[in-house]
């Protein structure tokens, strides 16, 4: 028996009634599942949310498949819905790799943050819009890969290692003094540190 779940919920679910969007982006995901979870009257972290949206990202049937098994397991285990209750369930709907994040891995991370495309980043652009990406992206390579400076600067067409540096330094000072940049920076290492889970 499903507890916290109603029985029509449930009969969707199994008729497969899905909303015919076949890849909704993070931010549908995520506010489709805090949807679910405040109908049901639960409370569940926003990191087991999260981590829930950033990894099932094909499609809505997957998604609900996954808060069955999630909310399932939880009652028929006694155990709290927590993020490791979610791991355990969200392995079963994703290929999983034992691989780290990579370069690559981060670059389109960010790419798709600022909408911009792969080639763009690995550019000598000017842009403001490109350098910060850039310069993100090569932060975020040196804190969240075990990658060298050179094999960072190699990703971004051969850079050396002092540009590596520099753009590091950049990203903390504007850190310090622009929240606006904060922001962005702080999302984007979100979805780097859940794809890094």
């Amino acid at each position: 028996k499903l507890e916290g779940l109603n029985e029509r919920l449930i009969t969707r679910f199994r008729w497969g009634l899905t909303a015919e969007i076949d890849a909704p982006d993070y931010q549908t995901r995520k506010e489709i599942l805090m949807m679910m979870m405040k109908n049901e009257g639960l409370e569940v972290a926003d990191e087991v949310v999260e981590y829930i949206a950033f990894n099932i990202q094909e499609n809505l049937r997957d998604l609900e498949g996954a808060i069955i098994s999630l909310f399932a397991q939880a009652t028929l285990n006694q155990k709290d819905i927590d993020l490791e209750l979610a791991k355990q369930v969200v392995k079963n709907y994703v290929k999983t790799s034992s691989k780290e994040l990579s370069i690559e891995d981060i670059q389109k991370m960010v790419c798709q943050f600022y909408n911009i495309g792969y080639e763009e980043l690995l550019t000598t652009s000017r842009k403001q819009k490109i350098v910060e990406a850039r310069q993100i992206t090569m932060y975020l390579a040196k804190t969240y890969t075990n990658s060298t400076l050179k094999a960072i600067g190699n990703h971004f067409s051969g850079k050396d290692h002092t540009t590596v540096i520099h753009s590091c330094q950049k990203v903390e000072s504007l850190l310090d003094v622009d929240e606006d940049y904060k922001e962005k920076f702080l999302e984007i290492q979100h979805k780097v540190k859940l794809a890094s889970i």
